[in-house]
């Protein structure tokens, strides 16, 4: 589906994303070092998803807060954005496994899918293109890090 040109910068992002996912099955079912796994993640949390999390959290929320928007919606992204992070701290913290890896893969896949398939959709109906273009001036197209580049290729 094609996206509108404001909301671009996040659709790239997600596509990364969706690539860590893969990644992450790929290396799982290579019965891939957890710990490898596990820096891979931590490194895409770092250079990628921590980022994409605060421009939602801080640029598009507060855009629909104005707008006849699915309370419904903005509750779903935020807890499974509360998940992701918790699994992230988890891995940080506690012995990592491959079952603990599969659950994060898993759910930021269907985490990005929701969004492209139902929170944008419905959110490019609810903003004005005013409202998009200054959304827009605030989600500048940063340079997204391809986590493919990361140089221990587990999934290979």
């Amino acid at each position: 589906m094609k996206r509108h040109q404001q909301l671009q910068p996040l659709s790239r992002e997600h596509h990364n994303g969706l690539l860590a996912s893969l990644l992450l099955k790929k290396g799982i079912a290579k019965d891939a070092d957890v710990n490898t796994m596990t820096a891979f993640i931590a490194d895409f949390w770092r250079n990628d998803l921590a980022v994409h999390f605060e421009k939602e959290e801080t640029v598009l929320l507060p855009a629909l807060r104005h707008t006849l928007f699915g309370e419904y919606l903005n509750r779903r992204l935020l807890e499974e954005h509360e998940l992701l992070r918790s699994y992230i701290h988890d891995l940080q913290g506690k012995e990592p496994t491959v079952s603990l890896i599969n659950a994060f893969a898993e759910l930021l896949e269907q985490h990005i899918r929701f969004e492209e398939r139902i929170f944008f959709p419905e959110a490019e109906k609810k903003l004005s293109e005013e409202q998009l273009k200054q959304l827009g001036e605030q989600l500048e197209d940063d340079e997204v890090s391809n986590c493919i580049n990361y140089p221990l290729k587990f999934w290979e």
